[in-house]
């Protein structure tokens, strides 16, 4: 089992990254945790979701989103979090399910895709995706956040 805290840098831990440091086009390395039933349930119960999960034939799957704990963690595993970041946008995509009653070991990739200034404040793009150990991918997503300067 892998806490988003295990494998997430804290903002205080270490210099945070500025506007400057992002490098357009810069791949972000393989971050790989496990997925257990017990993380889905307990992030369920945070997000008022069922905890048994949702019926996708005759099996549980467990609530997608459960990536997003991880999401960031894709981004800090090179370019560490910077203290009074914002999240402006967030975007999933889902082709696999995660079954509630095992559990999943994930890799999570990324990219840095742009950045730009948007009424005076600098903002990151990032893209991620997260594959099971077979190369399956399970989701992709795309985040947009403000890092103060």
């Amino acid at each position: 089992m892998t806490r988003p805290s295990d494998i997430k840098p804290r903002e205080d831990e270490q210099r945070g990254t500025t506007y400057e440091d992002y490098v357009i086009g810069d791949t972000l390395p393989p971050l790989r945790f496990t997925v257990t039933p017990e993380i889905m349930q307990e992030y369920a119960s945070v997000v008022d979701g069922s905890a048994s999960g949702y019926d996708v034939g005759p099996r549980k799957a467990a609530l997608p989103s459960v990536l997003q704990v991880y999401f960031m963690a894709v981004l800090y595993s090179k370019y560490p979090p910077q203290q009074g970041g914002v999240m402006g946008a967030n975007q999933f995509r889902f082709f696999e399910p995660i079954w509630a009653d095992e559990s999943i070991d994930i890799i999570g990739t990324g990219r840095i895709e742009k950045k730009f200034v948007k009424r005076s404040k600098r903002y990151v793009s990032f893209s991620a995706d997260f594959k099971d150990t077979k190369g399956r991918l399970i989701a992709q997503a795309l985040n947009v956040s403000h890092f103060p300067e």
